[in-house]
């Protein structure tokens, strides 16, 4: 998964908007952000990455409508090493039905080539935040959401929720206390001021109320880490 995590995560900067028959819309990744990506993390394309000659192949559609498919595979290298080619599988009309007629696309093999590119890059992850529904559709999706902004408990919190554990007057207090103070470290993510806390909510107990017989280190007994256990 380290190549996967390196390249997962889609920059909003380098969208557009997209708008296409049938009344849908969103934001199409912009190809040359998905070559960036790959350059960045493998070097330059012939080198550190590269991609097998494509194949295109032409079918018939209704109404004298014509399709072009491109197959492509890509290759990286990890180090020394150079993979398998990946392929991909993209699609564009060459020739297609409008209502003041039929239309031809010159550029319908090169969408096509992008499409299957695209398409090969998501067996490395590339933008998977986009293709694992985190944005709406495929290639083409909504603007992405901004991650939640998380920040560790201030030190003047940290400090109030020690002293307050430290003059409860009973047990039941500083488990509830402690409860509280968990769960807001979780929310905060900050895991190693709760570990702060929960070692003055075990002293303020062992104060309030010694242990139980149990509990002490005897004949191979362990001192509880659950404050639970209490």
């Amino acid at each position: 998964m380290r190549i996967w995590d390196l390249v997962s995560k889609t920059d909003p900067k380098h969208t557009k908007p997209f708008k296409r028959s049938g009344g849908f819309s969103g934001t199409a990744i912009k190809p040359i952000y998905s070559v960036e990506t790959m350059t960045k993390q493998f070097g330059p394309v012939g080198f550190g990455w590269g991609y097998t000659k494509p194949e295109y192949v032409t079918h018939s559609g209704p109404d004298n409508q014509l399709v072009v498919y491109c197959t492509i595979g890509v290759w990286y290298k990890d180090g020394d090493l150079k993979s398998e080619a990946f392929y991909g599988v993209g699609g564009d009309f060459v020739v297609v039905k409008q209502s003041s007629g039929l239309r031809a696309d010159d550029e319908a093999y090169k969408k096509a080539f992008t499409d299957a590119m695209g398409n090969a890059f998501k067996h490395l992850g590339l933008s998977a935040d986009v293709h694992m529904g985190q944005f709406d559709g495929s290639k083409y999706m909504d603007e992405p959401k901004p991650e939640p902004k998380v920040e560790p408990l201030l030190p003047e919190r940290k400090a109030f929720i020690i002293e307050t554990i430290n003059s409860a007057k009973d047990v039941a207090t500083v488990k509830k206390l402690n409860s509280d103070a968990q769960a807001e470290c979780v929310a905060a993510n900050d895991p190693t001021t709760f570990q702060d806390i929960l070692k003055a909510a075990k002293e303020r107990i062992t104060q309030l109320q010694p242990p139980r017989e149990e509990h002490l280190i005897t004949g191979g007994g362990l001192v509880p880490t659950d404050i639970s256990q209490f």
